[in-house]
């Protein structure tokens, strides 16, 4: 088998990553700077050929993979994926952190004191089980198809779900605490002779300010 190459990348800057606001499955467009931030990234894959891209159906991971495969030239369809989706946040989604403190003081004391799964389904939304058994079944579906021939895969999504899987692959020291791949970061996995997955480059930010 050649070598297969995953391109991992967070959606560009929504209007609510903007604003401070929680998104989760809820749908916000890029912002302006999101749409920059696309286009650095399309125009720093220039130079690799991509063999495929998929997406997250939300607008702001399909709007950023539609502009990068522009700018990156890239002649073949962009794929939505459901799995690839951002994890649902239950109560979470819609607000920002100030609003979670003046409207439910109670509820953010008792996130702060609890393991992050338990606070996940204190909020009713998805635990990293839930978004994991969606994302990795995405994933396997795309290795799949590409893993016999190799080269580059682009896969857009976003900022919660890259952290579960990477995680999930790599351990609780990558992305600690709550940490995210910045916006329009690219995270590189590969793949080589039938073996798991190394990680060559992760959440790098450098062709942002090219």
């Amino acid at each position: 088998m050649r070598p297969l190459e995953l391109l991992l990348v967070r959606h560009g800057q929504s209007t609510a990553n903007a604003e401070g606001v929680w998104q989760g499955q809820l749908d916000f467009p890029l912002s302006e700077e999101g749409r920059i931030q696309a286009r650095l990234t399309g125009k720093a894959l220039s130079s690799e050929p991509l063999s495929a891209v998929y997406t997250s159906p939300l607008s702001r991971a399909l709007e950023t993979a539609e502009i990068i495969a522009r700018e990156a030239r890239y002649r073949g369809k962009v794929v939505p994926m459901a799995g690839l989706m951002e994890r649902h946040g239950g109560i979470l989604e819609g607000t920002t952190g100030a609003e979670r403190e003046k409207r439910m003081p109670g509820l953010v004391a008792k996130l702060a004191s609890l393991p992050e799964e338990e606070g996940w389904l204190l909020v009713g939304a998805e635990t990293d089980e839930e978004v994991l058994a969606r994302f990795e079944q995405a994933l396997s579906e795309i290795l799949y198809r590409h893993r016999p021939e190799g080269g580059k895969i682009l896969v857009v999504s976003h900022g919660g779900a890259i952290r579960a899987y990477l995680r999930g692959l790599f351990g609780k020291d990558i992305l600690p605490g709550s940490e995210r791949a910045p916006n329009a970061s690219i995270t590189r996995l590969c793949w080589n002779d039938g073996g798991g997955p190394g990680l060559l480059e992760l959440a790098s930010t450098s062709h942002l300010s090219a």
